[in-house]
């Protein structure tokens, strides 16, 4: 399920010119993303429309960092449930404050200026492109805030 979604979010993407994902995912990947738990799959009243991936760390692209972030990747929409991918940053991000996390971080391909400028209006701010990486790759962060739901629940 995981990776059909995937797949169908770089089938639409390549439609469009843009071929920031392969055609498919390593099975591993997605696997050892599942097993540790940081695959998430939402499912709606038809079945699944949405994944993503939440870690706690991605030194890779961001290296050693102090602060503590979730670092939200791969997060594909349904074309029957487009918009809602918003949503799901919006759940990241309070999930991220409720576990005392400074930021929610995402990395994207530079060469996709729709995607930047969507987390752009999401509140991410620009931190790096860094040319050592495997892609054309821009960083995102946005700080995130305890939720008052998150502080009236604390005792």
């Amino acid at each position: 399920m995981v990776l059909d979604l995937l797949a169908e979010a770089a089938a639409w993407l390549a439609t469009r010119g843009i071929h920031q994902w392969p055609q498919r995912f390593p099975v591993a990947s997605v696997r050892h993303q599942i097993r540790v738990g940081e695959a998430l799959l939402i499912v709606g009243p038809g079945g699944p429309v949405a994944t993503c991936a939440v870690a706690e760390a991605d030194p890779g692209l961001w290296g050693e960092t102090t602060e503590p972030a979730y670092y939200l990747g791969r997060l594909a929409v349904a074309r029957e449930a487009a918009g809602l991918g918003i949503r799901i940053v919006g759940w990241v991000g309070e999930k991220a404050a409720a576990h005392h996390k400074t930021f929610v971080r995402v990395a994207t391909t530079r060469d996709n200026p729709a995607l930047r400028g969507y987390y752009e209006r999401a509140g991410f701010e620009h931190v790096a492109d860094p040319p050592e990486a495997k892609w054309p790759t821009s960083l995102y962060e946005k700080r995130v805030t305890e939720s008052r739901q998150a502080q009236d629940l604390r005792p």
